[in-house]
């Protein structure tokens, strides 16, 4: 006969199996109900929006009468009596709240909440947080021990987002510019990030060359690796061309290397 399995074993098993899983056996389990609060939830992913929750492959939609649910393929929905934002509110807290801390690998965060969505207390530890258009809402949920993050995933309105520590301490950087059409070197100077990926969008611009320019004159440590990442050709033959009026004197024909490795 097998022997049960004491609190440490319990706790072990439980902060390893994976979030959606767990919820249900949670919820068949009155024994683990007592306890389930003192062991932190572990997630590869988390989704939160005004009335989508994500975890891993369940993918939750509230609706004014009805909440549906999809993984994996299958969906199944369910009638609902209660508003919209109080079935949020119990979905969360089934899901995430009460637990001791919630462990997530990356973060979503979409549009605006409303303001008593989630709970003050709310700590979520993150590696990676993507909180697009609501940068700030988010931060007050992020548990101080992530800081500094591996990677923020942002959308800059202005030019107070690169004041952020947040921002500047997290180890990648990607920004998407949709709303910020300019990128000033001033802006740019000030990111400390290992790696800072720029999303181009059309009409966009991002002073680059003055940067290369700064640390030229400065002869500063450049500790930063800036990528532009974009879908329009005509940006990347335009910003060669700057190139290489910027910087023709630098200009290599590499005579003696083996083409094939080029």
């Amino acid at each position: 006969m097998a022997l049960p399995l004491s609190y440490p074993g319990i706790k072990c098993i439980l902060e390893n199996l994976e979030a959606v899983k767990r919820a249900h056996i949670i919820a068949r389990t009155p024994g683990l109900q007592k306890i389930t609060k003192l062991i932190p939830i572990c997630s590869e992913n988390l989704t939160i929006a005004c009335n989508n929750l994500t975890i891993n492959k369940l993918e939750i939609e509230c609706n004014k009468d009805e909440v549906k649910f999809e993984m994996n393929g299958r969906r199944f929905r369910r009638h609902v009596s209660d508003s919209q934002e109080n079935a949020m509110k119990n979905l969360i807290n089934f899901y995430i709240c009460g637990k001791s801390i919630a462990r997530v690998d990356k973060l979503y965060w979409f549009r605006k909440l409303p303001p008593n969505l989630l709970p003050v207390d709310l700590k979520i530890r993150v590696n990676s947080l993507e909180p697009f258009f609501d940068f700030e809402t988010a931060i007050p949920f992020i548990d101080p021990r992530s800081f500094p993050l591996k990677t923020v995933v942002a959308i800059p309105e202005d030019s107070t987002l690169f004041d952020n520590q947040v921002v500047k301490l997290a180890k990648s950087l990607i920004l998407h510019l949709i709303h910020y059409r300019i990128v000033t070197v001033e802006d740019l100077k000030k990111l400390n990030n290992k790696t800072v990926e720029l999303g181009r969008f059309s009409y966009s611009r991002i002073d680059i060359i003055p940067l290369i320019k700064y640390h030229i004159e400065t002869k500063k440590e450049i500790r930063t690796t800036f990528r532009i990442s974009t879908c329009y050709k005509n940006f990347l033959n335009e910003r060669l061309r700057e190139f290489e009026q910027a910087f023709g004197e630098y200009r290599s024909d590499l005579d003696g290397v083996n083409e094939r490795y080029v």
